[in-house]
């Protein structure tokens, strides 16, 4: 059998058909499954399915076959092949460039690439048909994680709440601002010999502004999908396949407890963003209003790159909000984290550059967040805010991808998970509601608890672990215990 699948592919090659539809359908196949295998939870939606299928597909099919076809018309016919040839390395690697997005997609090197595969093609220009034969073999490989995914059942047991705290009845209403600064870590570490910085000032004037600060506050988890997935959930999934892999973002801005809680108490539920990266792959909203339309968001780009004004934003929102209460979420990506994939320097190098753009990028949301602390305050005076990151901002680190590997320096695990939390609460009775908070995961219970004065909701606060899923060693750990111990035990879930 092997020998006749051998021959079968010599024949191919060998023979005088040329194939221009097969050459750049075989490319643009390659290029959808190897898209779809590193960035599925970015673009899961059927519409975006079609889109992404157009664009790499239809593109090299209708490049490679209308050169192939026009060649012979300007006399040139006997280099149709070299055309195929060539076109199939340029069309793959220009996509590919564009993909990964890293330092050698310099036009150069894409030219010194079509430069290469054309003196190539003058001796081995029929051998485009095993670069057929060999992207539809590896298209294969890319198509089994995917479909992993596709076929894999969600797993919503652990989304199930252990009371009735969703049918909790409020019986305090004001307006909830969730103010979410990506990345700022806690007061702690900025004390630390990491971060070494003094954030007097604002924290002073947070202070000044009747905000609480916790000193301490962690993370459960170490990205914003995981964190902000059980946060919403107010459960811990413990990185759950599913989850990590594609639902997160479904779970967020979709169905979650804390939007039916919000919701069932009759509230005006908004969902105010700096980038789209919440909705990239556009799933339903939970939201009763978004300042994001999914018509804006680039389909083939993540749309990092645009940007909303978020204080626009929440000031067009807040002129006509209803009485009967409203709940913000507002994301803000300052000061984000250090750069997530590792530089061409000197890690020591890496590590200071990495930290200073770091708490240069704190300066700038602390001027931020004081505009729209101030706005609000004259704007909405008795609103609960509540100022919190999603986690820490890895200073520390030369990558924040390094943080995959196991680290038993202290410090670089509270960078990964150490995170700002400040609460307005404009009410001294909150204090006998918010001794337990530590994580991220109980936000909205302790909050919900308060809203409804009803403590019973207290005794399901969920455990005050922090999990990050390892490269090496491979699996999920935990690395901070209940009792803020750093610990290093593999989790079987």
């Amino acid at each position: 059998m092997i020998e006749k699948l051998r021959q079968k592919i010599l024949d191919f090659i060998n023979s005088d058909k040329d194939t221009p539809i097969l050459a750049g359908f075989s490319v643009g196949l390659y290029l959808l499954l190897f898209y779809y295998s590193k960035n599925f939870a970015l673009a899961n939606s059927l519409v975006q399915l079609s889109l992404f299928a157009a664009f790499y597909i239809l593109i090299p099919v209708t490049v490679l076959f209308f050169g192939y076809k026009v060649l012979p018309l300007v006399k040139l016919g006997e280099y149709r092949r070299n055309y195929l040839f060539v076109g199939m390395l340029g069309i793959l690697f220009y996509f590919i460039f564009d993909l990964i997005v890293l330092q050698f997609t310099e036009k150069g090197t894409l030219l010194l690439i079509i430069i290469a595969a054309w003196f190539i093609s003058k001796k081995y220009k029929k051998y485009y048909k095993l670069f057929i034969i060999l992207f539809i073999f590896l298209s294969f490989f890319n198509l089994v994680p995917i479909l992993g995914i596709v076929f894999s059942k969600a797993d919503k047991k652990w989304q199930k709440q252990p009371d009735n705290i969703e049918m909790a009845v409020f019986k305090k209403r004001p307006n909830i601002y969730y103010i979410q600064p990506d990345g700022y870590t806690n007061p702690v570490n900025f004390r630390d010999s990491i971060y070494n910085f003094d954030n007097t000032a604002f924290w002073n004037y947070l202070d000044k502004e009747g905000f609480k600060v916790y000193d301490n506050q962690r993370s459960n988890y170490y990205s914003t999908l995981l964190s902000n997935s059980s946060m919403f959930s107010m459960k811990h999934h413990y990185s759950a396949a599913d989850v990590e892999k594609y639902r997160a973002r479904e779970i967020i801005v979709g169905d979650n407890a804390v939007l039916r809680t919000l919701k069932n108490n009759n509230y005006k539920t908004h969902l105010i963003s700096e980038k789209p990266y919440l909705i990239m792959n556009r799933p339903d909203l939970g939201y009763d209003y978004c300042n994001i339309s999914y018509s804006e968001i680039p389909v083939i780009k993540d749309g990092w790159a645009v940007n909303y004004d978020v204080f626009e934003s929440l000031k067009k929102n807040t002129q006509n909000i209803s009485d009967g209460g409203n709940f913000f979420f507002i994301e803000k990506f300052t000061p984000g984290h250090i750069s997530v994939y590792e530089r061409r320097i000197a890690e020591d190098q890496a590590i200071q550059e990495e930290k200073d753009k770091y708490l240069n990028g704190v300066k700038e949301a602390n001027i931020w967040l004081e505009k729209v602390i101030a706005y609000l305050g004259e704007k909405d005076p008795d609103a609960i805010i509540i100022i919190s990151a999603d986690h820490g901002g890895f200073a520390g680190f030369a990558y924040s991808i390094q943080s995959n590997y196991k680290t038993t320096n202290k410090y670089k695990v509270n960078s990964m998970f150490g995170t700002l939390l400040a609460i307005k609460w404009n009410d001294a009775e909150a204090a006998a509601y918010d001794k337990d908070l530590k994580t991220n995961v109980n936000i909205f219970r302790v909050l919900f608890s308060y809203l409804s004065q009803d403590k019973s909701y207290l005794e399901n606060l969920q455990e005050d672990k922090s999990y990050v899923r390892l490269k090496e060693p491979q699996g999920l750990y935990l690395y901070i215990n209940d009792k803020g111990e750093q610990v290093f035990e593999k989790i079987e879930k």
